[in-house]
């Protein structure tokens, strides 16, 4: 098993999960526990609120069983620009006890071509294709490199508030 991240097969309803998308980029919570674009960064947009502050966890639910979701999960989209460089970095750790910790992110692609998720040893590096889904150790060294494409590449994510290895474990009984 790679430390890096792990690929599956599934079957999103993307324009389903993309009707949650203004929702997600409109909440502002009463607590710090949110993230919305960040206007010092060019190469990545980020919205990501907890479940627990929205009105479509059962949608949500819906959408991404087999996958149990819990209003303690975060879910976000997050998007890569056209012909930009997310450089390898590790997310900050907020300690287990902050509801907002990222250990492990699933990223899933909405878009119809692949998203290639760089990794801190080259060799790791994978394409997220259409009709995918991504376990990604965020712990560990990762990025996105989209120099060479010329549209925008959109993902959903949910944290599961599961480490990595915990996270790969539980896809592999539910999604193989």
């Amino acid at each position: 098993m790679s430390k890096f991240s792990t690929v599956y097969n599934f079957k999103l309803d993307i324009s389903a999960i993309l009707e949650l998308e203004q929702e997600v980029v409109n909440t502002i919570p009463e607590s710090n526990y949110y993230m919305h674009k960040d206007p010092s960064r060019t190469d990545i947009v980020q919205d990501i609120v907890m479940l627990s502050d929205l009105s479509c966890l059962e949608k949500v639910k819906e959408l991404l069983s087999p996958i149990q979701v819990l209003a303690e999960h975060s879910i976000g989209f997050e998007s890569v620009p056209a012909n930009e460089h997310v450089l390898n970095h590790n997310d900050f750790l907020l300690g287990w006890g902050n509801p907002f910790t990222r250990k492990c992110n699933l990223l899933f692609n909405l878009e119809d071509h692949p998203i290639y998720i760089t990794h801190g040893k080259e060799d790791e590096s994978k394409y997220i294709m259409p009709g995918q889904v991504m376990a990604l150790n965020v712990q560990l060294s990762h990025g996105c490199d989209h120099r060479d494409i010329n549209v925008s590449s959109k993902m959903f994510s949910i944290n599961l508030r599961k480490n990595y290895f915990d996270t790969v474990t539980y896809l592999n009984t539910i999604l193989l």
